[in-house]
C-alpha cells in the first residue's frame, strides 16, 4: 500500500510540469495525528462554467474533510479556487485522489497528491507526553504599556487638545464686570432736580404761563403722593387739601400749599395771567416746601426701627 502511493506522488510531481485545467495542492504535505491542513484547488474558468464535484464527510477512508470554503475567484484570468480543510487520525503516507470537474464542455482532473501523517512524540515509557503547564506571567505595566502604546498616545492627544480648547475659550470669555449698586436718589432730591429742569425751560418768560404752572403743581403733587401717601394728581385742590388734614402734614405748610395751588388754579382754570414776580415766588414756594417737608434722616431712622 505504501508503495503504490509513493508511485502515485511521484507521477503527481511528473504532471505537475504540464499546462493542466484544474490544479490542487496541499498547504502542508506533513502533519501530526490530528492536525489539519488544507487542500487548495483552482480550476481556469474562463473555457466556460465548472461544475465541482460533491464533497462527503471523507475524501478516503484514511482522509477526513473538516470543511470547505465557498469558491472564490483569485485572478483577472478567471482562476477558480476552493479550500477544503482535512484532517487525518492514521499515521503513514496518504494519497489524496484527483478530483474531476467538469469546465465547459470538457473534464479536467487535478493531479493527486500525498499526505504524510506523522504520529505524536511520545517519552521513554512509550506513553503520550503530557502538556506542560502554562505559565502565567506577572503582570508588567511596561509590556501593558508597549501592547497598547496607540491607544495611550491617542488618548494623550485628545486630552490635550480637550485642556487647550478650555483654556483658549477661558481667555476669550469676557470677565463679568460687578456693576456697583445705583445709589438711591432721596425724593426731595429728585424733585428739586424735576424743578430745575423746569426753571431751565423758560416756559413763564416766553408767555406759557399756563403750561409753566400747571407742570410745577404737577410736580408738587407727585411728591406729596411718594412723600405722604395722598393721590395728590387723582384730587382737585379742596379735595386735597381736605385729605392732608388728617396726614402727617403740619398745618402751616397745608396752608402754604393752599395758596400756591389755588393761585396756579386761577391761571389753568381762570386764565389769569400771573405777574414775572409772581411765577418767582411761587417757585421759590416749591422749593421752600419741598425742602421743608422732606424726610430727615432721624424721620427716617424712625420709620425703618
Amino acid at each position: 500500500m505504501r508503495a503504490w502511493a509513493i508511485i502515485l506522488f511521484v507521477s503527481a510531481l511528473g504532471l505537475k510540469a504540464q499546462h493542466r485545467s484544474a490544479h490542487a495542492e496541499l498547504a502542508s504535505q506533513e502533519i501530526r495525528l490530528g492536525e489539519q491542513t488544507e487542500l487548495i484547488i483552482e480550476a481556469e474558468g474562463s473555457a466556460g462554467p465548472v461544475v465541482w464535484p460533491a464533497l462527503n464527510d471523507t475524501l478516503t477512508q484514511r482522509i477526513t474533510i473538516v470543511g470547505a470554503s465557498a469558491i472564490d475567484t483569485i485572478s483577472d484570468r478567471g482562476i477558480l479556487r476552493r479550500v477544503i480543510r482535512i484532517t487525518s487520525f492514521d499515521t503513514g503516507y496518504w494519497a489524496v485522489p484527483p478530483f474531476r470537474l467538469s469546465i465547459g464542455n470538457r473534464s479536467a482532473e487535478t493531479e493527486p497528491l500525498l499526505l504524510h501523517v506523522i504520529g505524536v512524540p511520545l517519552d521513554a515509557n512509550g506513553a503520550m507526553r503530557k502538556e506542560k503547564p502554562l505559565i502565567v506571567l506577572p503582570f508588567s505595566p511596561l509590556w501593558w504599556m508597549r501592547q497598547h502604546a496607540a491607544w495611550l498616545v491617542g488618548a494623550a492627544v485628545v486630552l490635550a487638545g480637550a485642556l487647550l480648547l478650555f483654556i483658549l475659550i477661558k481667555r476669550r470669555k469676557p470677565t463679568e464686570k460687578s456693576t456697583p449698586a445705583e445709589a438711591v436718589i432721596p425724593l426731595h432730591e429728585h424733585v428739586l432736580g424735576l424743578l430745575q429742569e423746569l426753571e431751565r425751560q423758560r416756559l413763564w418768560q416766553q408767555g406759557e404761563h399756563k403750561s409753566y404752572q400747571s407742570q410745577l403743581t404737577d410736580i408738587l403733587r407727585g411728591y406729596i403722593e411718594e412723600r405722604f401717601h395722598v393721590p395728590a394728581l387723582e384730587r382737585t385742590t379742596d379735595e386735597l387739601l381736605q385729605e392732608l388734614r388728617v396726614s402727617p402734614m403740619r398745618a402751616e405748610h397745608q396752608a402754604h400749599l393752599g395758596n400756591m395751588l389755588h393761585a396756579a388754579d386761577l391761571v389753568k382754570f381762570a386764565k389769569a395771567i400771573p405777574t414775572s414776580a409772581e411765577n418767582e415766588q411761587l417757585m421759590a414756594g416749591a422749593v421752600r416746601f419741598v425742602l421743608e417737608t422732606r424726610v430727615s434722616d432721624t424721620t427716617a431712622h424712625a420709620q425703618q426701627s
